[in-house]
């Protein structure tokens, strides 16, 4: 079993609340914020940003981002622009939260549909507060499954058998886009650009990056970097390269560069991500 290889759990004492706002057409004045418990923000349309300490963060359409407890921070929405934001709130005493940092994070099509289901479903039973006392567990456990496959594909564990997932069983993904991914795959160590991609696949870059977009929910330079960081997670986590020879590896122009990419993509450092594994 895929999990057997994560030594890690996240156990959700319980569930607080949950919301499944679609679509925020009012933009509510910015307001600050500070719960006792975690707090769980997912995106799946348009944009929303969080401010803590003077800096902004911006949550963008299909990424979730993480608000400790006591930590103080104020959401603000865009004007005049639909929201779909789905917010959990639960209770989590584990130091392995902290792995998820306090940065926004990409998720891909399967965690969508998780985070998605867990929003809705939890949304449900608190509209409903009579429903069967099995609903409160059922969520915790589904949230915590979440957890664990999150955290395993950002360390690399799951990359390859989720990438072969990706590029050859979904049904509902062309074989252009089963192309364009392969060829990604194919790339990761290396650099490539838009209208190389296309040049392959004797389309131009603008209608291959529009159907692309369509398909994945992600961009094309946003997947090929999210390879990127896989593959590096799991040469930091496996091989006994540093991080100067992995950088040299995967393409990037200097390991300050990369330095940067992986603390913007993941909320950790390369040093506290080492240290983490």
């Amino acid at each position: 079993m895929l999990f057997d290889k994560i030594n890690r759990k996240f156990n959700i004492q319980t569930i607080v609340f949950s919301q499944n706002w679609k679509p925020l057409l009012i933009v509510p004045e910015p307001y600050e914020e500070r719960y006792p418990f975690w707090q769980l923000f997912y995106v799946s349309r348009g944009t929303m940003q969080i401010v803590r300490e003077s800096e902004i963060q911006t949550v963008k359409s299909g990424e979730v981002i993480f608000r400790p407890p006591n930590q103080t921070s104020t959401m603000i929405y865009e004007k005049n622009s639909e929201l779909y934001l789905g917010i959990i709130d639960f209770i989590c005493k584990d130091k392995a939260m902290e792995f998820f940092g306090t940065s926004p994070i990409s998720l891909d099509q399967k965690e969508r549909k998780m985070i998605g289901d867990i929003v809705k479903e939890a949304s449900e039973f608190y509209k409903d507060c009579d429903s069967n006392n099995l609903w409160p567990e059922l969520i915790s456990s589904s949230l915590e499954h979440f957890l664990i496959r999150l955290y395993g594909r950002m360390q690399g564990i799951f990359s390859f058998e989720l990438q072969w997932n990706t590029c050859h069983t979904r049904n509902n993904i062309s074989d252009k886009v089963n192309q364009i991914n392969l060829i990604l795959e194919k790339r990761r160590f290396e650099n490539i650009t838009i209208e190389e991609i296309a040049s392959m696949m004797h389309e131009s870059p603008n209608a291959m990056m529009k159907y692309y977009k369509k398909e994945m929910n992600e961009s094309v330079i946003d997947h090929f970097l999210n390879l990127k960081l896989q593959t590096a997670m799991q040469l930091i986590s496996e091989s006994k390269m540093n991080f100067t020879e992995i950088s040299e590896v995967l393409g990037f122009s200097s390991v300050n560069y990369f330095s940067k990419f992986f603390k913007k993509r993941t909320g950790m450092t390369l040093t506290e991500f080492s240290k983490q594994i």
